[in-house]
């Protein structure tokens, strides 16, 4: 039936299906047959409107005047190209529908839908290229997809950096430059010059801040970059702004470098081969230099750095600016009770090879390479235990106390040596402080609730007895106190995502753990009963965790 329900239109660019006056076609009509009588009018590769073929045949069952006016239900179709923007219009990706009997896409048909979508940045002309040659007899129907433009994305500017143009002394003594090839042995003789400076000399410069360079979007829109923070550069002690360049920082006197972030600091230094019963004990305001030994029961103060080439043997060494240690820091087994036989303090860090039998106490950090055995080791920043290749470093026996983390390689040692660590040591006092702004809350939201009860029994008066005034005190005092809830309630969820923090950042992490290890946080604490791989304590404010490595898998253990 449908062959005599369709024809071709004059321009033979569509089928119309149309049903003649007077004729019916029954209840039981379909779009059945439909596909092979386009075949047969030659218009199998038209676009079937599979929607307007379902309404010519509902109109047809009921005898509707739109089927006996005719409805187009296939025609051809020019294939179809269009712009889709992602990525926050940095991404234009173009797609193109093979044609049903019509045209195939032309390059100004590509150019009109880049405009179309006003696409003018970060076009790839090879991109169009390519799309254009698969879109070449393609497929009625088929769609191709094809990325033809990129945007580009800001170069953020660059922070002021400040470049030393001088070594300082944990540079040379920890990573020294002169050895002796055939014996592999570090030559400390010249250690005081290699790690002093002259009056004038350069010793640090500025490069300033940059703006970075803008983006844009496929659209063309421009894209500001983020400019780099800049930051002046400031003069140290002993060190001055060069008259005619800002950005060049010369020493104003002779001595150590010291450096900072933003400056250096010139210390007048003391450079000796050894501290010994020749020299006597020392006190030096500035930095001390020792290019051998400090050797046992000598007693040194400086107000500056004190670096040594070989080992500070049980001594009593300390300083308000960082202690440097080429070789180590030995101290010899004292009874129990009794105060550790070599003793190193700073207000700065402590870095040494090594430490043995040692007080020691920085308000930094303490960074050791090989080991820290049997030693008392405090420090308000973190400890780590661990040369730069992770091949070595040991913390056993004594205690380790840290203000953060702990990190080794081997915790504990094989036998009965008990080895107490304890990380975050100053989680009591950040549990204090959000208790005390805690009950500042509390206090506030008393005082608010003693306002509004004021405000209460004031309404109960009658009208004329309630002054102007007395209302206004009342009012005051609860936007006072509404203030004050809401800065303390501020603060308090400050501390606690602070604390939660900290609790998350600092572990106590090795590669692997012995028996007899005391874990502590606050005051919790764990004591290991068996070896362990690679593992990490940490602790959520309740209960000590361990987190380990087995064959390759991390897991929580149970403590």
């Amino acid at each position: 039936m449908w062959k005599e329900l369709t024809r071709l239109s004059e321009d033979s660019n569509s089928v119309i299906a149309q049903l003649p006056r007077g004729e019916e076609v029954g209840p039981t009509f379909s779009i059945d047959g439909l596909d092979k009588v386009l075949v047969q009018l030659e218009a199998g590769s038209f676009y079937y409107d599979d929607e307007a073929a379902g309404r010519f045949v509902r109109a047809a069952r009921e005898n509707k005047k739109s089927a006996f006016e005719g409805i187009v239900v296939a025609f051809r179709k020019d294939a179809e190209v269009k712009v889709e923007l992602s990525d926050s219009d940095m991404l234009a990706t173009m797609f193109v529908t093979g044609p049903y009997g019509g045209k195939q896409i032309s390059a100004v048909d590509i150019m009109q839908a880049l405009a179309t979508f006003h696409v003018t940045k970060g076009i790839n002309k090879l991109a169009l290229k390519k799309i254009l040659s698969l879109s070449t007899d393609l497929p009625k129907g088929q769609v191709i997809e094809q990325p033809v433009a990129r945007g580009l994305q800001p170069v953020n500017g660059k922070d002021a950096q400040f470049v030393p143009l001088v070594e300082d002394a944990s540079t040379r003594i920890l990573a020294p430059q002169e050895a002796n090839k055939k014996t592999h042995q570090v030559d400390m003789r010249n250690l005081g010059e290699t790690i002093t400076v002259e009056q004038g000399v350069a010793i640090m410069k500025r490069v300033p801040a940059t703006k970075g360079k803008p983006g844009y979007t496929v659209m063309g829109v421009s894209i500001p970059p983020q400019p780099g923070t800049d930051k002046l550069l400031k003069e140290g002690k002993g060190s001055n702004l060069d008259r005619d360049n800002p950005n060049l920082l010369r020493a104003s006197q002779s001595g150590m470098p010291i450096i900072r972030e933003s400056t250096i600091d010139v210390d007048p230094s003391l450079v000796l081969k050894n501290v010994d019963v020749s020299t006597g004990h020392i006190k030096f305001k500035g930095s001390l230099v020792v290019s051998g030994n400090i050797e046992p029961g000598m007693v040194v103060r400086a107000t500056g750095s004190v670096t040594v080439g070989g080992f500070i043997e049980s001594a009593d060494v300390q300083a308000q600016e960082d202690i440097i240690v080429g070789k180590g820091i030995i101290g010899h087994a004292v009874d129990e009770g009794e105060d550790k036989a070599c003793i190193v303090k700073t207000n700065g860090n402590i870095k040494s090879k090594y430490a043995q039998f040692a007080f020691l106490q920085a308000i930094g950090d303490i960074e050791l390479e090989l080991h820290c055995m049997s030693c008392i080791a405090m420090c308000t920043g973190d400890l780590t235990v661990k040369d730069a290749n992770d091949k070595h470093g040991t913390l056993s026996g004594g205690i380790a106390k840290a203000g953060g983390k702990v990190e080794c390689l081997n915790l504990g040692v094989e036998g009965d040596t008990a080895t107490k660590v304890q990380a975050f040591v100053r989680y009591n006092k950040y549990k204090q402080g959000l208790a005390e702004l805690k009950e500042r809350y509390k206090f506030v939201q008393d005082k608010t609730m003693d306002a509004i009860r004021s405000e209460m029994e004031l309404m109960k008066r009658p009208k004329e007895e309630r002054s102007e005034q007395e209302i206004a005190q009342i009012q005051n005092l609860k936007k006072k106190n509404n203030l004050l809830i809401e800065q303390t309630k501020g603060k308090i969820e400050n501390a606690e995502l602070e604390l939660e923090r900290l609790l998350e950042r600092n572990t106590i992490k090795a590669n692997k753990v012995f028996t007899r290890v005391s874990i502590q946080y606050g005051d919790e604490t764990y004591l290991t009963k068996h070896e362990k791989g690679v593992s990490v304590f940490s602790f959520d404010q309740y209960k000590i965790h361990c987190r380990t490595m087995v064959e390759g898998v991390e897991q929580d253990e149970e403590l």
